[in-house]
């Protein structure tokens, strides 16, 4: 067998409905926006196109270098001797300047239960035992948001009904929704020019919640690349219908008079009669047979409009609308009953009836022992003063 690098029209081909989209052609261009270089290789044999990967390289100083490869190779994991094939190929095409590279296939480790527990069901241990056993190093396993991509996530199956998909979501998410739609959230889909509220609220979000995610090139970056698989949703709404909505409760409501007198006085003070305002705003991704729940924002001064339960809900039933199987999450803790002030992201995701999923996790096949050593030292040492930046930044 021979890996070489391949071209776009070949690989697209081939990783189109079988890959995470972080395999795909387009993820490779839009990490050039985050300082990596992508570089697209196959296996072939006999001509045939057996495996394909996308290569990150992050260059470091000195020359060095080292390659990530997002979700692992796109093949068959059940086949032990392509993994090995691609490993060993892989390992002579890498130049010498190489430290390691890394993958964290999209793979499950093990069934658990709603607090991360193990419980019978399918596992894959042996692909964890057999990548150690031909040098790949296993990482540490990690429950929060300390690796390359997160390493556990909640999965709708969309392949039910959209009333099987309703009666999975928590009593509380149908609640919420009702909600909303007495406040009469509107949503809907958005393009290129809705990208400038969705940014507005991220930055709100942000600065809530002491983060910072991108710079808002990235996002116009993101929707230009990724056009075709992009789903913009945004949701809003016009004061005159809340306004209305909360007069009516007041006049029927002595017991909650106040506290809803006090809500709208507090809309009042802040907006204005007959605007529109967004208010919640998501990035959905749909490739292959599945879609992925990636980028989130919300206005708190309606956060009673419970708008974002809304536009969810409208999300999740568009993947299906789309043709996916599988609504990813994408991304939660691994330690539901933490202190962790990600509890509550948690909780908010669980609630929709997903399967609680945790992957395998990341492995390194290290070129370079020495650079290696050196590498897990300052590599920490870097992040620490890249998020203690950006934590100013958000400031």
């Amino acid at each position: 067998m021979k890996l070489k690098k391949i071209n776009k029209k070949e690989y697209i081909k081939f990783t189109k409905d079988k890959a995470h989209f972080l395999q795909s052609y387009e993820w490779g261009e839009l990490s050039k926006t985050r300082n990596f270089k992508p570089l697209y290789v196959g296996l072939y044999d006999n001509n045939k196109l057996v495996a394909t990967a996308l290569l990150l390289r992050k260059d470091l100083l000195l020359g060095y270098s080292y390659y990530y490869i997002p979700r692992g190779f796109t093949l068959d994991y059940n086949d032990f001797s392509l993994i090995k094939e691609f490993t060993l190929r892989l390992k002579e095409f890498l130049d010498k300047k190489v430290i390691f590279f890394r993958i964290d296939p999209d793979i499950k480790l093990h069934t658990i239960d709603l607090n991360a527990n193990k419980t019978n069901g399918l596992d894959n241990y042996k692909l964890v035992s057999f990548l150690k056993s031909i040098g790949y190093k296993h990482r540490k396993l990690t429950y929060f948001f300390e690796t390359m991509e997160p390493r556990f996530t909640y999965r709708i199956d969309l392949d039910k009904s959209v009333e099987e998909i309703d009666k999975n979501y928590s009593q509380m998410v149908r609640h919420h929704i009702k909600r909303a739609n007495k406040y009469k959230v509107m949503v809907e889909l958005g393009n290129r020019d809705s990208i400038k509220e969705f940014v507005r609220l991220m930055k709100l979000t942000e600065s809530r919640q002491n983060f910072y995610s991108h710079p808002d090139k990235f996002y116009y970056d993101f929707y230009d690349i990724f056009k075709d698989n992009l789903t913009i949703l945004l949701a809003s709404v016009n004061l005159n219908d809340i306004i209305s909505y909360l007069d009516s409760e007041i006049s029927k409501n002595d017991e909650r008079k106040e506290k809803l007198l006090h809500e709208k006085n507090e809309y009042l003070k802040k907006f204005k009669l007959n605007e529109k305002y967004y208010v919640s705003a998501y990035y959905m991704i749909t490739y292959g047979n599945k879609s992925w729940y990636l980028y989130g924002a919300n206005d708190l001064d309606f956060k009673n409009t419970c708008a974002n339960y809304k536009l969810f809900d409208y999300q999740i039933k568009e993947a299906k609308r789309l043709g996916s199987t599988i609504f990813d999450e994408f991304g939660t803790i691994g330690k539901p009953n933490s202190k962790s002030n990600l509890v509550g992201l948690n909780e908010f995701k669980k609630k929709w009836g997903g399967e609680y999923t945790e992957f395998i996790g990341e492995f390194d096949f290290v070129l370079n022992k020495f650079m290696y050593t050196i590498f897990k030292i300052l590599i920490p040492i870097r992040h620490k003063i890249i998020r203690y930046k950006l934590r100013k930044k958000v400031k």
